[in-house]
Formats: C-alpha cells, structure tokens, sequence
C-alpha cells in the first residue's frame, strides 16, 4: 500500500496554472513567464489569469458578473497571495445601434479577424486604432467590417454566433455597407474621405479572401478607390497627416493591379498614379512598408512593369520589341539597385517602427521583400525579353523565392506570411520538377494556417496547369477556366504566352 501512494505521489500532477490561451486552446503549457514557448512562438500577448466561479458557475456568467462580463481575473502575485482586477466594460455602451451577434462580430475583428492582414502586433493595433473608432461614425465601414469579421468567424468556427444563415447575414452586411458608401460618395463633402476609402479597402478585403465567384468585383473597389483618392487629394491637400496605412495599402494594390492586368489598361483611366498621390503624404519616401512586406520603391517599379507590359501587347512590330527590350534592361537595373540596397545593408523602416519589431520579425521581412524583388524579376524576364520558362534566370528567381518563403515561420497572422501568395504563385507559374511540389506544400500549408480560400484557389489553378500545360499549347484559355479564382486569375494572365 505504501509503494502505491508512492508510485501515484510520483507521477506528475496536471497543472492547471498555464497562460489563458493555452488553456482556451487545450494545449499544453510550459508556464514560462512573461511569455510561454508556444505564445513566445506565436509572437501573440500572453496572460497568465485565473477565473473565478460562483455558485458553481464562473464569476461571468453569475448574478455578479452580469454588470462585470468577464473583466475579473489574476493580475498578480504577492507575499499574501494574489490580486485580482476588474474593470467595466464599455464595449455596450459605445455602440447601442449594434446587435448582440454585432457587437459580437466586432469584437471578433478586432481580436481574430484583423489579424490575418496585418504584418505583425503593431500594424494590427494601428488599423483597429484607426478603423474601429471611424467605424462608429460611418455605417458603411461599420457594416464593412462586420462582413469580414463574419466571414472569417465562418472560415474558423464554421458559424457566426446567432446568425442562422450566415451567407445571407454576410450578403446584407455587405450590401448594406455598398448602399451607405454610395450615398455618401454622393455627397460633395469629402470629410469622411479616410472612412470612406477604409470602406473600400475592406469591401476589396472581402472579395479577395473569399474567392468569390465574380472574377471582377475587386478591381471594381479598387478603380473605386482611385477615384476616391483623386476627390481626397484635391479636397484635402493642406488638412493635415493622411493615415499611412489606407495610403500604402492602395498604392501596393494599384502597382499590383497594374502588374497583373496586362490588356486591361481601362482600369487606369482615372487619376494618376498612387506614386504621384503618395507624395507630401510621407516625409519618408523609400523604405521596407511593414503594411505590404517590401519596399516602397519596388511597388512603384511593380506598376511601371505592368504598364510596359501592357503596352507590348498592344503593339506587335519588331521596333517595339526593341523599345521594350531596352525598356526592361532599365525596370531590371532598377530591381538589382533595390536588392543590392536592401540585401546588403541594415533594412530602413519607416521612423518608429524598427523599434517594435523583433529580430526575427526583421529578417522575415527582409525574406518577403526579397521574395517579391524575384517575383518582379520573374515578370521582366518572362514577359519583356519573353525568356522560355526553362531559362536559368528565370529558374533561379523561382528557386529563391521558394528558399525565401520556406524560411519565414508558419503563422496564423502577424507575420509576412500572409502575403506571400502572389510571390508563390508567380514561381509556381514558371516552375518545373520538384520545385512544384515544394510550392503546393507550401500553398497548403499557408491555407490550413489562414483558411483564406483564395489560396486554396491559387493552388487548384496551379495543378490544373501543371496537368494540362500541354493542351493546344495555350495555358491563357485553359487558365481562363478557372476564373473563379478573383485576384489569382488576373494574375495569371501573364501566362498566355506560354
């Protein structure tokens, strides 16, 4: 008997004093403090807190803690035990005209649902910072941003709390917010400019993360959104500090847009270029965008390769072959120069932002934005000097982008993870061998991380290319099969000549 209270004194005892989230995840724990291996690893907060119960039930779901909801928990120890906190929400208070499963929604955003389009902590506290409290004032970003907390709550959970049919629920979110935005576009007062081209910039989200059937809702947000920043520009020029993140995420998303829409330059009739609206909006005009994870002079130089594209396209005479050819030995110069800046030296952020990030943060930067330095050479060397897939310039920028890519840790948001799908589907347009493999595990994995569906789209176009590469000798009409895949599907334009 005596052996046998010392066998079970023995055995390790469960612990139930891990941090909150390991617990909320049922996952072990190694307790280490400030910061537990698996949230260290994460790069998300971690909190060590104790919940009370009363009556059986926890503090939160008593009589008491009806007025509290939750707020109680351990914030310290001390000789004489520990402290505990309370302090009152205000979440209810703040937004009366919300539902319950609205007010639920907006929560998510800000805990979950930001967090796969932002780069890390910092960028994800910025854009709740400046998009929640706009939000309160304008229907149409509110109603913006709940649809995409809600379609993320459906991609994570399978459901949204109290809402039966969560389609039609994201449906009328969606196209309450197009009504609202419409109604105030119309008027002549650009006040709310910054909220309304935050609406945008969400209702473009949406449509490209979910990988909607309608292959050109997204560019229709964003000729939107360039009309929009044309009537800010001229409406708001002396008023002040613009927010640096709706400006830096249009103009990555025009120099993408123009990079993907070969033949489509009626997408470019209004405005000039996000290069010239940029300017006097930063005091800092070249640096590593912690917003879009490479350079801000390489998006400018991204746009420059798709116009000249295009161009080519439209013209078919050996002199023009010429013209471009001695075009792209200049946009080619202008890559080298920009990776031999930011590959050889100490990366430049823009001011206050190297300070919040980690070393590690740092470098995965550095691997994203050398990623898309190839992804721009890829394009120069595939469509300007139309080099055959097989040529070694073009296989070793297929190569680098998989060894880059492969290096930056797997994470669910907060990290430039979450935008290196263009990069892997440029090389994996142009790869051969083994190399395909490698880029259809790394598409899967970064899918199961984010369950962001167009990225299950990217590697279905993908495998259908690689089966069928062959067919009539044109991947353009096979690739235009697969048009569910939105912003993937233009990119692949630039595989017609294959």
């Amino acid at each position: 008997m005596a052996e046998r209270a010392v066998e079970l004194s023995s055995k390790k005892q469960r612990s139930h004093s891990g941090c909150s989230r390991c617990k909320r995840r049922r996952q072990k724990c190694d307790e280490r403090k400030p910061h537990c291996g698996r949230c260290n690893e994460a790069r998300v907060e971690c909190e060590y807190s104790v919940k009370l119960r009363w009556g059986g039930r926890t503090f939160d779901r008593s009589r008491f803690g009806d007025c509290l909801r939750g707020s109680v928990r351990k914030t310290g120890d001390s000789p004489d035990g520990f402290v505990y906190a309370a302090s009152v929400p205000r979440r209810l208070q703040r937004f009366p005209s919300l539902s319950i499963t609205e007010t639920g929604l907006l929560h998510h955003f800000a805990e979950e649902a930001s967090r796969i389009t932002c780069y890390g902590s910092h960028v994800q506290k910025e854009l709740c910072q400046l998009i929640i409290p706009m939000a309160v004032e304008s229907p149409a970003l509110m109603n913006a941003t709940l649809a995409w907390a809600a379609m993320h709550s459906v991609a994570f959970r399978g459901q949204i709390n109290g809402a039966s049919n969560s389609i039609q629920f994201i449906a009328s979110l969606k196209a309450k917010s197009i009504e609202h935005l419409r109604r105030e576009l119309q008027k002549p007062d650009m006040g709310h400019g910054d909220a309304l081209l935050a609406t945008v910039r969400t209702l473009c989200q949406c449509e490209i993360h979910s990988g909607s059937d309608e292959s050109s809702t997204w560019r229709i947000h964003i000729k939107g959104a360039k009309a929009l920043m044309n009537a800010i520009e001229r409406s708001q020029r002396h008023r002040g500090t613009r927010p640096r993140l709706l400006y830096r995420w249009y103009a990555a998303m025009d120099s993408l847009t123009t990079l993907t829409s070969y033949g489509n330059s009626t997408l470019f009739e209004v405005g000039g270029s996000s290069q010239g609206i940029q300017e006097g909006i930063e005091d800092v005009s070249t640096y590593l965008d912690d917003y879009n994870g490479y350079s801000t002079d390489l998006s400018h130089v991204m746009g420059e390769i798709g116009t000249a594209v295009t161009a080519l396209r439209q013209g078919s005479s050996s002199k023009d072959d010429e013209i471009f050819g001695r075009q792209a030995d200049v946009l080619e110069e202008e890559i080298f120069k920009i990776m031999e800046r930011d590959n050889s030296s100490e990366l430049i952020f823009y001011p206050g932002v190297v300070e919040r990030l980690t070393t590690q943060a740092i470098h995965e930067y550095s691997l994203c934005n050398q990623a898309y330095q190839h992804t721009a050479l890829i394009h120069i060397r595939r469509q300007l000097r139309r080099l055959p897939r097989n040529s070694p310039q073009v296989q070793e920028s297929v190569r680098k982008i998989i060894e880059c890519v492969s290096s930056i840790t797997p994470s669910y948001g907060l990290s430039p993870a979450i935008v290196i799908t263009t990069p892997l589907f440029s090389a994996g347009c142009e790869a051969l061998g083994e190399d395909r493999e490698k880029i259809r595990q790394l598409l899967a994995q970064l899918y199961e991380l984010l369950k962001i569906r167009n990225i299950k789209l990217a590697l279905e176009v993908l495998e259908n290319c690689w089966a069928n590469e062959n067919v009539d000798g044109d991947w353009g009409e096979l690739l235009r099969m697969f048009h569910r895949s939105v912003f993937l599907f233009e990119l692949t334009h630039y595989c017609r000549s294959k």
